[in-house]
């Protein structure tokens, strides 16, 4: 009641149709975010990655010459958005970007396809390849997520740490164990033994990507705030 004496008139509820665009309009920036990360790190996949040669002068087993590119070094970013959708929004709307994304993606390679604008799917890579690259990926977005929702709270490191670290871990080694023998440009030529070494540095190339991601997440934290509902990271 009112101190006039008047009924208090409770705030309707938003319908079906306004939580819907709410939610969708939640998920294009991540969406968008999350195919660019992947659009930039294909379009580096030719770059070779020249500036690390100098491992193999710490061990000739660590060369990077004819295998590594900077398509490798710049794919971790997927993680860095999704930690940042995940930090906005929780683990329902960061999935739903990686998924809504995927869909992006694959309609958009059958446009080109039926377009002409590409004349067969082997131009982008093998088809074995790009299976296991998209179920790999996907593994390692799940478990990003997971373990941000998991981790989140004080410090606020932990959780974007941990979730980059152990979804760019659990991407390389999926993909490993599905394409091994189907690795465009020889990356995992050699089979065996001769494999852990790169394995280890694409290892550590995650653990860079999870150390210096810190950094701008730092800075965005006061203009990224979490949802309400999602306090802590």
């Amino acid at each position: 009641m009112l101190e006039g004496g008047g009924e208090r008139v409770r705030p309707r509820p938003p319908g079906a149709v306004a939580r819907t665009m709410t939610a969708a309009g939640r998920l294009v920036l991540p969406a968008l975010g999350l195919i660019g990360a992947f659009a930039l790190a294909y379009a580096a996949r030719g770059e070779p990655a020249s500036d690390l040669r100098f491992l193999d002068k710490i061990d000739p087993a660590l060369d990077v010459a004819g295998w590594l590119n900077w398509g490798h070094l710049l794919l971790p970013g997927v993680f860095f958005v999704l930690n940042l959708t995940s930090r906005r929004y929780g683990p329902g709307i960061a999935l739903a970007s990686a998924v809504i994304a995927w869909v992006a993606m694959g309609g958009g390679i059958a446009w080109a396809l039926s377009d002409g604008i590409l004349l067969s799917f082997g131009e982008i890579a093998p088809l074995p390849v790009a299976a296991s690259f998209v179920g790999a990926m996907f593994t390692g977005q799940l478990v990003s997520v997971y373990l941000f929702d998991w981790l989140r709270g004080i410090p606020w490191w932990q959780a974007p740490l941990v979730a980059a670290l152990f979804g760019g871990l659990a991407f390389v080694g999926a993909f490993h164990a599905g394409a091994s023998s189907f690795w465009a440009g020889g990356a995992w030529a050699g089979g065996g033994e001769a494999m852990l070494p790169r394995l280890a540095l694409l290892g550590a190339v995650q653990l860079v990507w999870a150390l210096l991601q810190l950094i701008p997440t730092q800075f965005l934290r006061g203009a990224i705030r979490p949802a309400s509902g999602y306090g802590g990271a």
